[in-house]
């Protein structure tokens, strides 16, 4: 595989207290509970981790800590790094708190330099990390994860988008059903807060918010991971695409509108076909990975 050409990381600076605490997934939960209460995604990875009393674990990206807590919760020792100096600050008061604490820490870290002996760990995490770092860092990064992993250890990785849904099965499929949804509602003079194109996007290019646009520098497809994870000595024993459940997503100002917006899923995602394979790699935007270091 040729060299890619080099990229300018992202900025650490980008990474402020407010999208830790006003953005990423999952804030509402941790301000309300200091972290101890986490969302389904968290649980899931840690679930797909297997992860155990005496074990030790690894958070890369660990942001504002959750994975670290809930790890010790478990009986593990747990260490989270974070290259943005927000997420190390606001997990250290989070981790603080609690009885489990001497079991946790957290340090500001490269992930593609690991200050870990070889063989320190049971398992990693790279959740929601994959899509901030250019291809070249994600590569050191996954090899650095490998050699402090032990013989055995896993590896779970999230990440969201799906380069393959947001590619091809948005621009293609996903957009034409919003239009033709926004034709016919025009045509019977339907108006409400449901039928517009805040809820029913239709650009050429899938909506996001201003932090992903600037951070998702990488998205990903199964297939791009699993050859990144093999390529430098992975074993990837499970990729599939499982998706948090829809409530966690739905705007405060739009939940009235769920049923609707579920309806339409029938269509717009193929639901509940689409769950399942074949059809779950194109029309889920998440992708779960579970590696093993042989």
């Amino acid at each position: 595989m040729p060299d890619a050409p080099f990229q300018t990381p992202i900025s650490s600076d980008l990474y402020t207290d407010d999208y830790f605490l006003r953005s990423v997934e999952g804030y509402q939960r941790f301000l309300d509970s200091g972290g101890r209460d986490a969302s389904p995604r968290l649980h899931r990875a840690l679930d797909l981790a297997a992860i155990q009393p005496g074990q030790r674990v690894l958070d890369i990206a660990c942001g504002r800590g959750e994975v670290v807590l809930q790890s010790a919760l478990r009986g593990a020792t747990a260490v989270g790094i974070d290259y943005a100096q927000a997420a190390v600050s606001i997990a250290r008061r989070a981790l603080a708190l609690g009885e489990e604490r001497e079991r946790t820490g957290v340090a500001r870290m490269d992930a593609t330099r690991l200050a870990f002996a070889p063989a320190s760990f049971d398992a990693a995490f790279m959740l929601d990390f994959v899509e901030h770092v250019h291809q070249p860092e994600l590569d050191a990064s996954l090899g650095e994860v490998r050699r402090v992993l032990r013989s055995g250890g896993r590896l779970v990785i999230h990440t969201s988008p799906n380069r393959v849904f947001e590619e091809t099965v948005y621009p293609h499929y996903v957009r034409n059903v919003h239009r033709a949804t926004l034709g016919v509602a025009r045509a019977v003079r339907l108006k409400n807060r449901f039928f517009n194109k805040l809820v029913l996007p239709t650009d050429p290019l899938p909506p996001h918010d201003e932090y992903e646009r600037t951070l998702h520098v990488n998205p990903q497809s199964a297939e791009s991971l699993r050859s990144a994870l093999q390529r430098v000595g992975f074993r990837v024993r499970q990729v599939d695409f499982w998706e948090p459940p829809a409530d966690t997503f739905f705007p405060d100002d739009l939940r009235l509108h769920k049923l609707g917006l579920r309806a339409l899923d029938v269509v717009r995602f193929l639901r509940p076909l689409s769950r399942y394979a074949p059809l779950d790699r194109y029309f889920s935007n998440h992708i779960w990975v579970l590696a093993e270091r042989p």
